[in-house]
Formats: structure tokens, C-alpha cells, sequence
């Protein structure tokens, strides 16, 4: 069974992707502290790093379509990866559904 979780955000498609893709945004947004990243928006091939308490997050983006999909591969502690494809769909000029499979 594939679960993929969606929520619909009061923020436009490009706030959205901002927030995903500038590494201090994302690390503000999440509570995360910035380990190691780009110092502008991020880009397919780049490498980021958030982390919290001794803990640590990797990013590395696999590929980008801007502001619609991002594509990562995420390293979480204890050894968990996980392929994220992030797909953002506008609603209406306010609101977009955030998918992530």
C-alpha cells in the first residue's frame, strides 16, 4: 500500500516553494538549525544539512521543476532514507495542495 500524504496550505505555490528551497528559510520553517547548505536557493545536485539535539538530516535534491516539484532523497537518523517527490498544485491565488509521494 502507498500512503501519500497531501494538506492543503493558505500560502501560494511559489511562497511554498521558496520555503523549500532556501536552505535558512526551510531550516526557520521546520525549527531545524542549519548544519550545512548552499548559501542561495538550493538546485538539483545540491547537499543540505538540518539538525537538532545531535541529530541530523540530509537532503540531496535529485531534481527540481520550479515552483510545482522537487525531488530529494532524505537521510534521517537510525539509518532511514526516504525518496521524496514533493509535487505543490496551486488551488487558487491563496492556497495550494502540497503532495508528498
Amino acid at each position: 500500500m502507498e500512503v501519500c500524504p497531501t494538506e492543503v496550505l493558505l500560502a501560494p505555490a511559489e511562497r511554498i516553494w521558496l520555503l523549500l528551497t532556501d536552505p535558512r528559510k526551510l531550516a526557520q520553517w521546520t525549527g531545524l538549525k542549519l548544519v550545512e547548505g548552499p548559501a542561495c536557493a538550493m538546485s538539483a545536485g545540491d547537499h543540505l544539512v538540518l539538525g537538532a539535539f545531535g541529530l541530523r538530516i540530509t537532503f540531496d535534491v535529485l531534481d527540481m521543476r520550479p515552483p510545482r516539484e522537487l525531488t530529494l532523497d532524505v537521510r534521517l537518523p537510525f539509518g532511514v532514507t526516504n525518496h521524496e517527490q514533493i509535487q505543490i498544485t496551486p488551488i487558487d491565488a491563496h492556497s495550494s495542495r502540497v503532495t508528498f509521494n
